[in-house]
């Protein structure tokens, strides 16, 4: 299992309120993690880097511990971490009603488990073929889900932006969960919106199949700054 991680404050925003964490435990987990804060000037950088912090520390709490749960760690760390940022929002109005997305897997072996909220994502590519793994959690998504815009139009919608769910936000969230087998070979991505809105899926191909995987969060975040991002960009990969 090789790793890597990138994250850049993108071309028009003043402060990175993208998180990523990423590594491998001694049980032979590995685990990659993006976050996308939301609300208030601060908020946003406050919602995810808690978020980031508690995924983490659940995890390697666990270090060494062959026996753990990893899929029970990880949800019962991001249900600590909504309730957290929720209530430092309710006590604190600056921080009201932030929030950050989540998007990333844990794998054990040759099972790889994803855990999702808001409209970051997770992508495998396998045999030269990319297959987004989550399903966004946002107002266009569920437009096109109802045959009310197509997939085309909801890249250029006005409410493009919008999520229905997030961490955070309120004092719990619900955490949509996908088991799936990887094989030798495979390679999966978890990515903000920063790049996934700035990147067409055949240029997210050519960089993911190249040999070097320790270059391609640089090359994908690179892509999407030529593409005139708006927004902070972050990457992890996985090479199974």
């Amino acid at each position: 299992m090789k790793i890597s991680g990138a994250t850049n404050i993108g071309n028009r925003r003043s402060e990175n309120q993208d998180k990523y964490i990423a590594g491998r435990l001694l049980n032979n987990v590995s685990f990659g993690f993006v976050c996308d804060g939301m609300g208030g000037v601060k908020g946003g950088k406050i919602a995810s880097d808690l978020l980031a912090k508690y995924i983490e520390d659940a995890l390697y709490v666990h270090n060494e511990n062959k026996n753990f749960n990893e899929e029970k760690t990880v949800l019962s760390a991001i249900e600590d971490a909504c309730r957290a940022i929720y209530n430092l929002g309710e006590k604190n109005s600056e921080y009201k009603g932030m929030g950050t997305t989540v998007a990333g897997v844990t794998v054990n072996g040759s099972k790889c488990t994803v855990y999702h909220a808001g409209d970051s994502r997770v992508y495998i590519v396998r045999d030269s073929k990319l297959a987004l793994i989550t399903r966004d959690h946002s107002v266009v998504q569920e437009l096109v889900s109802q045959g009310k815009i197509t997939a085309e139009e909801a890249e250029t919608h006005p409410q493009r932006n919008l999520i229905t769910r997030a961490v955070g936000v309120e004092e719990t969230v619900q955490i949509d969960v996908a088991e799936l087998d990887v094989f030798p070979g495979d390679i999966i991505l978890c990515t903000t919106d920063g790049l996934t809105n700035f990147i067409s899926p055949h240029d997210m191909v050519a960089i993911l199949t190249q040999p070097n995987i320790f270059s391609m969060p640089d090359k994908l975040i690179h892509k999407a700054l030529g593409n005139q991002s708006t927004d902070n960009i972050t990457a992890v990969v996985l090479a199974i």
